[in-house]
């Protein structure tokens, strides 16, 4: 023994002093982290854990190496016989022993021997031989792991994964053995703060299920307690022999039948937790199912009726009673006897109460699991267990233990397994606040559990005098109390009781006493510093009570470590022998030439940097352990190594596994060594079958059953290889593994017949209706498809559909098939780069497809633009597609963000600053500010794209370029074979690499879009096709060549050319993007109706119109003058159609509108809105009254369109203008109009009256009027009439000056400001002088900028009168 504290002795050396604290400070830590995962392999140590370990190792050290020092190895081992308690001795000089034994090579130990054999010299001052370092260090490991086994068990029981210096010291008060060797202060130097008792611990399916298994671990260990400790030393003592072992059966009876049913049902559970998926909650009914159906719970119905009956405690009394088993008990070890004859008894009932744990533990599992196939497992086991339930109970009402069992299954019934170590918290606290008088800390300092309390009597010490003793019994006190007769006093409340004494149970020794005539049932508690106690209980069955638990808290640390020393000389008696590695190949042993393991400190399962194929396979399938990290990187990567055909024969070589070969049974030998070689066999056979052939097996089926549930499509490309699977399947025997293999047979049978599921939507997430702009006919659908996809032209038109589809529906319909197209791509296409060797339209069909499409979208954007000969009109083109761009950022499709980043990029479209310009100036800021963000997103090697991916929330379509240059710079920058190592060792760490890429290609691809598929849009992306060839050059060289076409090098304007679209073609509907929600589901509008509408613009989902009265309605007009709707609120507007002749019409007719008819779907004439109810003074362009505010409820603007206003007809007066398109106002200038007057900028309505107010007149002309107007067309417009009316209206014909292509404003003065003001208020046809006699002419006010020349003022000035 030695004190806690540094000692002041000058025999001892101090290793805390100043000068050799430096040397040896941290020098066990990095050890002591590996004996830990020795020991606890899956828990892990804070510094200040391991820096404690580290000290009380230190301690030890000086006490092994105090004054004299130690020369040779016998005096290290008298040192450790004098200072460690029994057994623990023995058990660490057997440790150093062997350490010796083996060190004369290679040091087998993991503390470092040579290192701490210079500081010793040091501190000693003397010549140490190294074997005598290597003994001490020896006996150092041994305490440490020692240490760290019992921290680990006590912080696996309170469920934490994670060892404290808090939890070493509380686990090392519970332990009498290294209390004694570390005497610390009475409660221990305590650190840290106590839980909190009242923490609200809620648990999961998934976490019940782990701590079901942790309880069956723990409750297999207490088996072994029984089995191992306890009837295996009973069984070698020859009396017992003698008579045939009967005494044993009857107070053993089928122990070993309920450990078998435990290791079956542990072996289950494990594997279930084992095959279930991350997302999924494992089958745990099954397991119990399986066990129930086959009767094997009945094990316990037998054994509660033996155990409880009194001849089991009458036989093992009469027993331990005998002589030679008392004499050989007592040599067994200090406290065996006695933990015999009261703790064995209490032992064997443990498997009584605990078959109870599964009864409740069936009930836990159905109000936590939220499978139906699992609930009714769950059910049907509940009602198979009811008998055995109802007989277990009716044994335990008769048994003399009833009372006993009685409170166990209450304990059982009221308790929580994460919630235990608060209840304990809880009662220790109750407790002490009923003891009035307290002294010392805290209780639940120095212990962890609550474990009896009753009355006893107390005997004085004259042996005459009895006095009353309520005492309290935790694992690491015994407090005694007399009853409190008080229970108030002045200062308040007092306790129940009195506190009298107490005695730490590491510092007190337990005796039986015998009855006399005076005293019976006592026993005697004998403290090392205190005076003896005798007490005495009320009859046998309180003292048994009483002395089970004192005995067992006296000796579970011996006990405890007895258990494990006789599992580990198990395992080394009889050794996991393998096949021959010359029949198995898996078989072969690790070494250099065939696995290296990366060394990563605190991982659980070490990392594979490069092994050969079979090494490979072999781990995948280890016996050892399970990596589930291991198995889909292998099943994703192995294709670059091996062929499918090869891993299937590799993976049916692995599970048929030969037998070990066994020593042979001399025949020459005696019967009993015959029988007991033959014994060592079985156990030999026993443990391959349960550490190695079975686990390996089972193994093989799991990783089956990810391929073919993960990766089927290996089996899909190849038949023979699904046809070998099959055929294997079908011979695997055993009832255990059928399980399995028919879960194998299932996915397979699924996926053969399963078809492509079509993606639904819950109520609440409905996708949003098709939205349209202008309803393409039959005609438009065969002009733009190519002839092999149903069109009927040899060069289909790609612009049509890109000004007459909505923008929106683009992005939506591009967005839905290129996340088919994302999805469709497998991990077996990217690894080892096949799309870019031979083959690889076979190898990476999908990823190819992806890669065609984006580079045709590319390309349809940039073809787009070139081949628009028309200013304005590739001005349109252009912003609808920077407004397609802006929904791809709403929708997360990131892939279509980079197909217009790389169009408008491009050579061809880069050039085209006139038009580029003009986009960038009739792009709204909103707009702007999207496109200028998603455009940066591939700079500095698309960093802010990878932090915008990992910031957004799925669905998404990531950019798939950025995924194959990491892949392709992974596979070319890394060897496939491990350099500088043995030949053939396969590079694993490169594949993990690709694997950790994939992985993440993987997790954007099973989060759908809300969107619904438009077919006929989805069959024109699907067949696109811009260019009949893939020559990058040609098509560069093209797309080039037509670029410097519509904008020659160094031109100031660019040329004009004719106009192809009509101007309804080339107004964009809008687009309201959502910057604020990142996720685009379930809808990306307010409101959304079925079918599709026309010219629907982004506002309309968010307005609601009101009802209109039936108005008068205009005839259809030609299906080529049809213009789309433009939704207004409360306004009306007659609509002016512009023809799209040459040259301009002579006749113009008014033709009054018609009333609404019933909504058609097909009819591509919407009623106009209804006019104002009442007449209003129709605003002057002068009026700016500031009292005329927006309405409140008006919905937002849309996009505002920029582009110029046709040119009028230079009559005797100049048409009026109500509205401001294609003008912008000065940046101290107030624009409140309403949405309903944005309009396409050559389609100008005119009206009686607005619902709203201009208030600001000056206008200026943008640049962009560089466009030529379009040609004249047939105009309609005016009041409303009767229908039956019809007031045609003949204008005269153009002056002829004006030509075919009148020379536009800017033309004349392109820098010039022209400022227009009205003065008439009286609403006529625009374009007949005799209709507005009073229309006076505007006044004109030209500013004239520094940059316009003189001669152009007076050019446009007189060009204006002449017009007037």
């Amino acid at each position: 023994m030695f004190p806690a504290s540094s000692n002041t002795d000058s025999q001892v050396c101090n290793f805390d002093s100043e000068e050799n604290a430096q040397k040896w400070k941290r020098l066990f830590l990095s050890s002591l982290q590996k004996v830990l995962k020795q020991v606890h392999p899956t828990l892990a140590a804070k510094e200040d854990a391991l820096e404690y370990v580290e000290s009380l190792i230190l301690r030890l050290l000086s006490t092994l190496c105090a004054k004299p020092a130690p020369h040779t190895v016998q005096d290290v081992e008298e040192r450790v016989q004098r200072t460690f308690p029994n057994p623990i001795d023995r058990w660490a000089i057997g440790d150093a022993q062997a350490a010796i034994e083996k060190g004369r090579k290679k040091s087998p130990l993991v503390l470092p021997a040579e290192k701490a054999h210079p500081l010793l010299r040091d501190v000693l001052h003397t010549k140490i031989d190294y074997q005598v370092t290597l003994y001490i260090v020896a006996v150092l490991e041994y305490i440490s792991a020692d240490i760290l086994k019992l921290a680990g068990n006590y912080v696996k029981n309170i469920r934490h994964i994670e060892v404290t210096q808090q939890d070493i010291r509380v686990a090392m008060c519970a332990d009498k053995v290294l209390m004694d060797m570390f005497q610390q202060d009475e409660y221990g130097e305590s650190s840290g703060q106590p839980e909190d008792p009242n923490v609200d611990i809620s648990i999961t399916f998934d976490e019940l299920v782990k701590d079901l298994i942790q309880e069956k671990k723990t409750y297999i260990r207490e088996l072994n307690m029984i089995i191992k400790v306890f009837r295996d030393k009973l069984q070698q003592i020859p009396s017992l022999q003698e008579s045939g072992n009967r005494e044993l059966e009857i107070i053993f009876s089928n122990i070993t039948e309920i450990y078998d049913f435990s290791v079956n049902l542990l072996g289950s559970l494990e594997d279930t937790m084992e095959v279930t998926e991350e997302n999924e909650s494992p089958a745990i009914g099954i397991c119990f199912e399986e066990q129930a159906e086959e009767a094997e719970f009945d094990v316990y119905a037998k054994y509660a009726s033996d155990v409880t009956r009194p001849e089991c405690a009458e036989t093992l009394a009469e027993v331990v009673s005998r002589p030679d088993v008392s004499d050989a008990l007592t040599s067994a070890g200090h406290g065996f006897k006695e933990a015999v004859k009261y703790y064995l008894p209490k032992l064997l009932l443990v498997p009584v109460y605990h078959v109870f744990t599964y009864f409740k533990d069936i009930e836990m599992l159905l109000s936590n699991t939220e499978s139906e196939e699992g609930r009714e497992s769950l059910e049907q086991v509940k009602g198979l267990l009811c008998p055995l339930q109802s007989q277990l109970e009716r044994n335990i009402h008769n048994s003399p233990y009833s009372a006993y069992l009685k409170r166990k299954l209450n304990e059982i019934n009221s308790r929580h397994r994460r919630q235990s170590r608060q209840q304990t918290l809880i009662k220790m606290k109750e407790l002490q606040r009923s003891i009035d008088g307290w002294e010392g800390k805290v209780i639940s300092q120095c212990c962890n559990e609550f474990v009896l309390e009753g009355d006893l009597l107390k005997l004085g010490a004259t042996g005459r005098k009895l006095t009353e003793r309520h005492v309290f019994l935790f694992d690491g006190l015994i407090v005694l109390c007399k009853s409190n007769n008080r229970r108030s006093s002045v200062t308040g409340q007092v306790g129940e009781y009195r506190f009298k004494e107490k005695f730490l149970m590491r510092m007190v020794e337990i005796l039986d006493r015998e009855d006399t005539e005076e005293v019976r049932h006592s026993f005697e508690i004998r403290p090392r510093d205190q005076p003896n106690v005798v007490l005495l209980a009320k009859n046998v069955e309180d003292k048994n009570t009483w002395m089970a638990a004192l005995v067992m808290l006296n000796t579970r640390s011996m006990l405890e470590r007895t258990l494990d020393s006789i599992l580990l000389d198990e395992e080394k008696q009889h050794p996991l022998r393998l096949p021959d590695p010359s029949v198995y190949q898996f078989a072969i042993e690790d070494s250099e030439s065939n696995i290296i393991i990366e060394e990563k400190e605190n991982s659980g399962t070490p990392l594979i940097k490069g092994a050969t194929l079979p090494k490979l396979v072999e781990r995948l399938t280890y016996h050892m352990y399970a990596d589930p990290m291991f198995v889909r990187t292998f099943l994703t990567t192995y294709r670059s190594f091996c062929t499918p055909m090869e891993l299937l024969e590799l993976l049916i070589q692995r599970f048929d596994i030969p037998e070990p070969e066994l020593p042979e049974v001399s025949e020459e030998e005696t019967q009993e060594v015959q029988n007991q070689q033959l014994s060592i066999n079985r156990e030999i056979m026993k443990r391959f079958r349960k550490e190695y052939s079975q686990p390996v097996q089972f193994r093989v089926l799991n990783v089956l059953r990810h391929w073919v549930d993960y990766h089927f499509y290996d089996f899909e490309r190849d038949q023979s290889l699904l046809e070998n699977l099959t055929n294997f399947l079908d011979k695997v025997k055993g009832k255990s593994m059928r399980k399995w293999v028919e879960s194998i047979t299932k996915i397979i049978q699924r996926r053969c017949n399963e078809e492509q599921r079509e993606i639904t939507f819950s109520l609440n997430r409905s996708p949003p209706s098709p939205k349209w702009h202008i309803k393409l006919e039959e005609k438009d659908w065969e002009a733009i498809l190519p002839i092999g996809a149903g069109g009927t032209s040899t060069n289909p038109d790609y612009v049509r559909p890109l000004l007459m589809l909505h923008p929106i529906e683009i992005a939506r319909q591009l967005t839905l098939l290129e996340f088919d197209l994302y999805r469709a791509v497998k991990p077996s296409e990217l690894v080892g780069t096949p799309w870019t060797k031979e083959g690889k339209e076979k190898r990476s069909p999908n990823l190819l497809k992806l890669i065609y499409h984006t580079n045709n979208v590319t390309r349809w954007f940039m073809r787009c633009i070139v081949e628009t000969e028309n200013f304005e009109e590739r001005v349109a083109v252009m912003c609808r597609i920077v407004e397609i761009m802006v929904m791809f950022h709403d929708l997360n499709n990131f892939s279509g963000i980079f197909e217009i980043v790389s169009a408008l990029g491009s050579a061809a479209v880069h050039r085209l600053e006139h038009t580029k310009m003009e986009v960038w100036k009739r792009i709204p800021p909103a707009q702007l500010r999207i496109f200028e963000e998603a455009s940066e997103i591939s700079e500095n090697h698309c960093k802010k794209y990878q932090e915008k991916l990992r910031s957004i929330n799925p669905p998404c379509v990531p950019f798939f370029g950025m995924y194959l240059t990491n892949i392709l710079l992974i596979e070319e920058g890394n060897p496939d074979f491990l350099p500088r190592a043995a030949e053939g060792l396969i590079n694993f760490s490169k594949r993990r690499k690709v694997a950790e890429i994939t992985g993440e290609i993987q997790q954007y691809q099973n989060q759908p879009y809300c969107l619904e598929v438009e077919p006929r849009i989805r069959h024109f992306l699907e067949t696109l096709q811009p260019f009949d060839t893939d020559d990058e050059t040609r098509i560069a060289n093209y797309l080039y060549d037509r670029s410097k076409e519509i904008e020659p090098k160094n031109c100031k304007k660019p040329p004009i050319k004719e106009r192809r679209w009509h101007n309804s073609y080339l107004k964009s509907p809008g687009i309201k993007p959502r910057n604020k929600v990142p996720n685009p589901l379930p809808g990306i509008f307010l409101q959304s109706e079925r079918g599709p509408k026309l010219n629907e613009g982004a506002e309309g989902d968010d307005m609601t119109t009101p009802p209109t009265p039936n108005t008068p309605s205009s005839p259809s007009l030609p299906q080529h003058h049809q213009a789309p709707h433009i939704s207004a609120d409360n306004a009306v507007f007659a609509p002016v159609e512009l023809g799209t002749g040459n040259v301009m019409s002579n006749e113009y007719r008014y033709v009054p509108p018609q009333a609404p008819p019933p909504p058609p779907v097909s009819s591509q004439v919407p009623p106009p809105p209804l006019p104002p109810r009442a007449p209003k003074r129709e605003p002057s362009v002068g009026d700016t009254s500031p009292k005329v505010k927006q309405a409140p409820d008006a919905p937002e603007l849309p996009p505002r369109d920029v582009s110029p206003p046709p040119i009028p007809p230079r009559t005797a007066t100049l048409p009026r203008m109500h509205s401001s398109m294609g003008l912008q106002h000065g940046p101290d200038h107030h624009h409140h109009a309403h949405a309903s007057l944005i309009q396409p900028l050559h389609s100008i309505s005119l009206h009686h009256q607005l619902p709203h107010h201009h208030h600001t007149h000056h206008h200026r002309i943008h640049p962009s009027f560089l466009a030529p107007p379009p040609p004249p067309a047939a105009v309609s417009a005016g009041p409303p009439t009767p229908p039956s009316v019809t007031t045609p209206w003949t204008c005269p014909p153009p002056p002829p000056w004006l030509g075919d292509t009148p020379t536009g404003l800017t033309q004349v003065c392109p820098g010039a400001v022209m400022v227009m003001q009205e003065t008439s208020h009286q609403p006529l046809h625009p374009d007949c002088p005799a209709a507005r006699p009073s229309l006076s002419p505007p006044t004109l006010t030209i500013h004239r900028p520094a940059s316009a020349p003189l001669l152009v003022i007076l050019t446009f000035i007189l060009d204006m009168i002449v017009g007037c």
